[in-house]
């Protein structure tokens, strides 16, 4: 009995052996704890999940033509089929309610608004608020079951990641292009004579009608809000460098004008000579500042002893270069707040303090 005793446990102990030696040994399987952290999704995956929160927006003037106006007493059509729309843009549904983002220049002299959805359905739109500044507005339909786009954290973007614009370019609905984030611009910056501030730079391909429509990341999220493309003098098609306002912006735009219908912005109270347009190459300015040219009455800049002639090179905490610093400014101060501005008169540096007021008559 003794003996078997023994034998049972030699037994035992050489079969764990074994198991321990399989366990250290042999190959283990890879990637358990890997998926949730690294999820690569397909663009048609994308498409699937967020497509149908892209929309198409058609603008049309105020009214329509006057012998139009006369045979609708008789004959009423629908209001989207009185005439061709004046442009064809895009928006993108940001809540379940009907609330959509597009762009300022979408909408800055609609008369009326329609919204097509990827399903096929038409609204009405209006207008809920404008902010000219970076380009943004909200329109709102009234419609039931509406794919929501989720917004992404902009600010973790980086060049090389993988981006899918949805969108109307050129009346050709729900198109879809696919492209990388080619940089993440700081602004200020020109394109075409406008001032845009930080960008997201892209090549996925961006037309005409593309305004408005969706960036979005590989993992669904909206990541921008496409807005202005780059073109060779004289034309006006895509070149693979295209712009989106970060989503981040987006949304606290848009939950301002969907609050209040506008965002406030500080109002100096000076003219000034534009500088020459930038290189859309990213250059270091070595400008002496904003040269003062008139000092209007009962504004900020009056109130803090600014005069014709100044150079104004400092404004809180932002250094002037050029004209095009003043949009930095715009975006990051409100009217009340107190800033400290810095300027050179007759050749010797003076420190004021201003108080920063709303444009009157908004």
């Amino acid at each position: 009995m003794e003996r078997v005793r023994k034998n049972v446990l030699v037994f035992v102990m050489g079969f764990a052996s074994c198991a321990l030696a399989q366990r250290f040994l042999a190959p283990m399987p890879v990637g358990a704890a890997s998926p949730e952290r690294y999820v690569f999704t397909s663009p048609a995956d994308v498409v699937s999940q967020v497509g149908g929160a892209v929309v198409n927006l058609d603008t049309y003037p105020e009214a329509a033509p006057r012998e139009a106006r006369s045979w609708s007493r008789f004959f009423p059509f629908p209001a989207s089929a009185d005439a061709d729309p004046n442009a064809v843009a895009s928006g993108v549904v940001i809540s379940s309610d009907g609330y959509i983002v597009t762009n300022d220049h979408v909408v800055e002299d609609a008369g009326r608004i329609r919204a097509r959805l990827a399903d096929g359905r038409d609204f009405p739109a209006r207008v809920i608020g404008r902010d000219p500044h970076t380009d943004l507005a909200v329109v709102k339909i009234t419609a039931p079951r509406l794919t929501v786009a989720p917004f992404a954290d902009s600010r973790r973007v980086r060049a090389g990641d993988q981006v899918v614009a949805i969108g109307n370019p050129l009346g050709f609905e729900n198109s879809v292009t696919l492209g990388i984030v080619s940089a993440v611009r700081t602004g200020p910056f020109r394109i075409n004579g406008h001032v845009l501030g930080d960008m997201i730079q892209t090549d996925a391909a961006i037309n005409q009608g593309n305004s408005g429509g969706g960036l979005f990341g590989a993992d669904g999220r909206l990541i921008g809000i496409n807005t202005a493309i780059m073109a060779p003098s004289g034309g006006s098609g895509s070149i693979g460098i295209g712009f989106a306002i970060p989503a981040h912006q987006v949304r606290r735009v848009s939950e301002t004008l969907i609050a209040k219908g506008q965002v406030r912005r500080p109002w100096l109270g000076i003219r000034y000579r534009p500088g020459a347009a930038n290189s859309l190459v990213h250059q270091v300015r070595r400008g002496l500042g904003v040269l003062i040219e008139e000092v209007l009455p009962d504004s900020p800049a009056a109130a803090a002893g600014l005069q014709p002639a100044d150079i104004l090179r400092e404004l809180g905490d932002l250094r002037i270069h050029s004209a095009d610093d003043l949009h930095t400014f715009m975006g990051r101060y409100e009217p009340g707040q107190q800033v400290r501005a810095r300027v050179l008169r007759e050749g010797k540096e003076q420190t004021l303090t201003l108080t920063l007021a709303e444009r009157p008559g908004r």
